[in-house]
């Protein structure tokens, strides 16, 4: 009877250790159960719909390809980048911007901007943001809540409080004001008091 009532001990010292293996395997079954760890093989149905190269999806309808859109935005932000290097003036900056716009693809020019802005991060300097809003007025292009809160953050990241309350005001005058943009101006109020 020793032999079993050790066995009963470790198991019921292991027992929290199950557990918490039991409920981690609940978890990942939950949050990644879609995903295959096999990859299929080279025959399958499945290996055909998940190839580079093919244009319909696992369901059959027609997928879109993301390559020629995001070839553009990064052609668009190199050129723009490699113009920043030099001195210039903001309508300069404004006149380059809205030149390699004009290179993009019709309606993609708000997802341009987006990526020349999240490229540049906090090191965007307060003449391309005002080159960037001047062009989209130039030009009326309707900003998207993700453009527009990526100005947010470089007006903040420069302590340009007032461009950033005048921006604000604009989006909550034409957009309903997602979370991110009301914790954006929570820390604005934060950092002008």
């Amino acid at each position: 009877m020793s032999i079993l009532e050790a066995a009963l001990d470790a198991f019921f010292g292991a027992q929290t250790e199950v557990i918490i293996f039991m409920i981690a395997i609940c978890f990942h079954s939950l949050f990644f159960g879609s995903y295959r760890v096999i990859v299929p093989a080279k025959g399958s149905k499945l290996a055909k719909d998940l190839k580079p190269g093919s244009t319909r999806g696992r369901d059959g309808s027609p997928r879109k390809s993301l390559q020629p859109a995001s070839h553009t935005h990064s052609t668009f932000v190199r050129a723009v980048s490699s113009f920043l290097r030099g001195d210039h003036r903001k309508e300069e900056v404004s006149l380059e911007i809205s030149k390699q716009l004009e290179l993009c693809a019709v309606g993609m020019e708000i997802e341009a901007l987006e990526a020349l802005l999240s490229t540049m991060g906090k090191s965007a300097s307060a003449k391309v943001l005002i080159s960037v809003r001047g062009v989209l007025q130039m030009r009326g292009l309707q900003p998207s809540v993700r453009l527009y809160e990526l100005l947010l953050r470089g007006y903040l990241a420069l302590r340009l409080l007032d461009d950033f309350s005048e921006l604000l005001a604009e989006i909550e005058a034409r957009v309903a004001v997602p979370p991110s943009i009301k914790v954006l101006a929570l820390r604005a109020a934060i950092q002008a008091s």
